[in-house]
C-alpha cells in the first residue's frame, strides 16, 4: 500500500507548483503594463504566448505522453532540447514584438528572461541547477526593488521555493543556492539594462 504524502510533502508540492518558473514569468509579463505604461495588452499577450504558454504547453503534452520525465523536467538530460526550443520560441516572440513596435524596456525584460534561460541551459550541460530557485530569486528581487524597505519581505519567496525543491528530493541545497545566485545575477543584468 503506497504511503500517504505527509503534510510537509503536500506543502512542498503546492509551493513548487504555485511558484513554478512558468507561473512567475507569466505574472511578471502580465504585470508589465503596471510598470511600463507604454506596453499594450496585445504585446503582453504575444509575450506570454511565446515566452511561457507555448513552451509550457509543449512540455506538458510531451510529459503526458511519457517523452519527458514530468512537467518540471526532472531528468537533466532532457532539459537541453526543451530549453533550446523555449529559447527559439522567445526569439520569435521578440521578433513579433519588434514588428509591433513594442517598447524597448519590454524587449529588455524579455531578453533578460532569455539570458536567464541561456545561463540555466549552459549550467545544465554539466549540473542540475534549480531553475525554480533562479526564477523565484529574480522575481523576488524585482518586487523587492520596487517596494523597499518592505520589499525585503519578498525574500521569503525564494527561501520557500528552495525548501520545497529540496523537500521533494528534486534538488540539493547546493543546486538551490546556485539557482538563487543565477537569479540574482540576471536581476543585476536587468538593472543595468534599465540604466
Amino acid at each position: 500500500m503506497p504511503e500517504q504524502p505527509t503534510r510537509r510533502h503536500r506543502t512542498a508540492r503546492f509551493i513548487t507548483e504555485a511558484f513554478a518558473p512558468t507561473v512567475l514569468v507569466t505574472l511578471v509579463l502580465a504585470a508589465s503594463p503596471l510598470i511600463l505604461p507604454e506596453v499594450t495588452l496585445a504585446e503582453v499577450a504575444v509575450a506570454i504566448l511565446f515566452v511561457t504558454a507555448l513552451p509550457f504547453a509543449t512540455v506538458y503534452v510531451l510529459a503526458r505522453h511519457g517523452t519527458l520525465s514530468d512537467h518540471h523536467i526532472g531528468n537533466r538530460s532532457q532539459r537541453g532540447p526543451v530549453m533550446a526550443f523555449t529559447g527559439v520560441s522567445i526569439i520569435v516572440g521578440l521578433w513579433i514584438l519588434s514588428l509591433m513596435d513594442a517598447a524597448l524596456a519590454f524587449h529588455r525584460l524579455i531578453f533578460t528572461v532569455l539570458l536567464g534561460l541561456a545561463l540555466s541551459m549552459a549550467v545544465n550541460l554539466v549540473w542540475k541547477l534549480s531553475v525554480h530557485a533562479a526564477v523565484a530569486a529574480f522575481f523576488a528581487a524585482v518586487l523587492a526593488s520596487a517596494s523597499m524597505p518592505l520589499g525585503v519581505l519578498w525574500s521569503v519567496l525564494p527561501l520557500a521555493v528552495g525548501w520545497s525543491r529540496v523537500q521533494l528530493g528534486d534538488h540539493s541545497w547546493a543546486q538551490v543556492l546556485a539557482g538563487w545566485a543565477s537569479g540574482l545575477a540576471i536581476f543585476a543584468v536587468y538593472m543595468l539594462f534599465l540604466r
